[in-house]
């Protein structure tokens, strides 16, 4: 059962890993045009032989930036495709940067309004390789939910009081969950996605069942509440870690 759980967790962050795949791949193509346009510039004014310094900086800087953004893509995905595994105290606002930067396009595009809220010292004990993977299905579902109608989407963290528990939850505006089958959205191979619209990926039933395991093995759990028409919520609560502040 062990070995069957760990073959679950890997087919489900490759899964995921394809969910984005074209994604990113039009989002790199939108850093590299900048790029290239930049240094194209940059070329045309120094062959003229009356270089503009100030453009020329503006397109180094421009490109340094796209270029340090489709790096940091790169590795990020690098490490979920390895499933590369440490224990440690995770902070839950580099968690949320790491996984909104696998999912490389900026949900505005979409006509989705993203807020974040998150405290810089709030840290949880767990695997971040793993926790983004929960943070990152939970992100997909939320967009796929409002794409095409819009809405927003919420990203918040808080110690919750009197307990040694951190909450985060992802809050979207979409259509909601009917209550005839919010009880079974955690069961192994149970999904809502069996039609799909042009585009959209076929669900295989397994990426909530596979969030609900990696939360619970990390001592935590997952609650969920929803209303048709307004939107849902997923709330992961985990364990917190204490963080030593910073020497001054």
């Amino acid at each position: 059962m062990e070995d069957l759980r760990e073959q679950l967790t890997e087919s489900q962050r490759l899964a995921s890993i394809g969910t984005i795949a074209a994604v990113i791949a039009h989002e790199f193509n939108n850093l590299l045009t900048p790029i290239v346009s930049y240094c194209q510039f940059a070329l045309q004014g120094i062959e003229k032989g009356a270089p503009d310094n100030e453009l020329i900086r503006k397109a180094l800087s421009k490109s340094f930036q796209s270029s340090t953004k489709a790096g940091r893509i790169c590795a990020s995905m690098l490490a979920l495709a390895r499933g590369e595994s440490t224990q440690s105290a995770v902070m839950v606002q580099q968690l949320v940067d790491e996984t909104l930067l696998v999912l490389a396009r900026d949900p505005q595009k979409d006509g989705i309004a993203l807020r974040v809220q998150v405290p810089p010292d709030l840290a949880v004990a767990g695997d971040p390789v793993q926790l983004e993977q929960v943070l990152l299905n939970l992100l997909i579902n939320a967009r796929q939910a409002m794409l095409g109608k819009g809405g927003s989407l919420t990203i918040k963290a808080a110690r919750v009081e009197a307990t040694e528990e951190v909450r985060i939850q992802v809050i979207d505006t979409g259509p909601g969950i009917p209550e005839t089958i919010l009880a079974r959205i955690f069961d192994p191979f149970f999904t809502t996605k069996g039609t799909t619209k042009k585009g959209e990926t076929r669900g295989t039933g397994l990426g909530l069942a596979i969030c609900k395991e990696i939360v619970e093995h990390h001592r935590g759990r997952v609650e969920v509440q929803s209303q048709v028409g307004v939107g849902t919520t997923f709330s992961i609560l985990l364990p917190v870690a204490e963080v030593a502040p910073p020497e001054v």
